[in-house]
């Protein structure tokens, strides 16, 4: 008994020390990209109702949740047509926590519309620049033009480091170029082909933090296993009607998480997944301007140990003996 007991302490999560809760705040994507699952098979086009963000928003308010609520789980968040109404609740009610998404951008044509997420209280967006070069530079320099009303937008290419402000207080604007070819994409548990160059043996053997750290919730207001999990195979329960930290907890997660600690993934979804194999070449955050490593030495000149910092500022690397 008292072996279960422990083992039942090591699965069991509390919800508020969750890294992330991740919401699907709209059904689907506009794009449809070779390596992602988005456009496969068909999905209604809808956003999260009303009652369903006040039913997540309570249940994190009565936790008392402050860390970070992710609102682009498989869809494009910007298709939304009230999303910058759903993230000033977020923020209104859910004060302490760092509120990001992630995005294709294609809605972005009138950049005022990413000052106004900033000031209605989104933290951080990572905008990817899926097609060319040339679409990544038309962005940087949209965003190197930007002139807030609200306030400054801190971006992050253009210093490559963090505010050192609370990030409750972030106004980050990031850009990833993820065009060209040769990336070590996964395969979303199977649900697009195999993109990695290697061949890997399949269930791998290998742990997985996500059903343990992190909460998603699709756009019907289910909990569902995590970010792969496009087609809602493994749902854990309701949280419309269901308490939040009785969805955490679920037996079907306690369940997974007990698997993966032992890097069995032999089960439903996970049997297909190659998250967390072999990595190679990854998509990458290129500097806005020439002078950008310059400005990021001139803040390292500031702060202790400063030889150590310069040498990495201009990519010295140090002399092996």
């Amino acid at each position: 008994m008292k072996k279960e007991s422990d083992d039942l302490d090591r699965l069991t999560v509390n919800i508020a020390d969750l890294e992330q809760v991740e919401i699907q705040i709209a059904s689907w994507c506009n794009r449809s990209c070779s390596f992602c699952p988005s456009g496969k098979f068909p999905v209604p086009k809808t956003g999260m109702t009303s009652e369903t963000v006040d039913r997540i928003i309570s249940e994190l308010e009565r936790i008392g949740f402050s860390r970070t609520i992710g609102l682009h789980l498989m869809c494009e968040p910007l298709m939304h047509k009230n999303i910058q109404d759903i993230v000033k609740q977020f923020r209104d009610r859910l004060p302490n926590t760092f509120i990001r998404m992630e995005s294709n951008g294609d809605a972005l044509k009138n950049m005022d519309r990413l000052g106004s997420l900033m000031d209605h209280g989104l933290n951080e967006i990572l905008i990817n620049c899926y097609d060319s070069p040339e679409q990544f530079a038309t962005f940087n320099q949209k965003i190197l033009a930007l002139d807030p009303t609200g306030g400054p937008i801190w971006y992050w290419n253009q210093w490559q480091r963090n505010p050192a402000t609370p990030k409750k207080e972030w106004r980050v604007v990031k850009l990833r170029a993820f065009y060209g070819s040769g990336y070590s994409l996964k395969n979303w548990a199977g649900h697009v082909a195999t993109q990695r160059p290697e061949t890997l043996t399949l269930p791998l053997s290998l742990d997985c933090a996500r059903p343990s750290n992190r909460l998603h919730v699709n756009y019907l207001g289910q909990v569902i296993l995590c970010n792969m999990d496009w087609k809602f195979e493994v749902v854990v329960g309701d949280l419309r009607t269901q308490k939040i930290e009785d969805l955490c907890n679920a037996p079907i997660l306690l369940d997974y998480r007990r698997h993966l600690k032992a890097k069995d993934r032999n089960m439903p979804l996970c049997r297909q997944c190659d998250s967390g194999g072999p990595t190679g070449l990854q998509p990458s955050f290129p500097a806005a301007d020439p002078w950008t490593g310059l400005r990021a030495l001139g803040l390292d000149l500031k702060r202790w140990h400063p030889w150590k910092r310069i040498r990495s500022a201009l990519g010295i690397r140090p002399t092996p003996p």
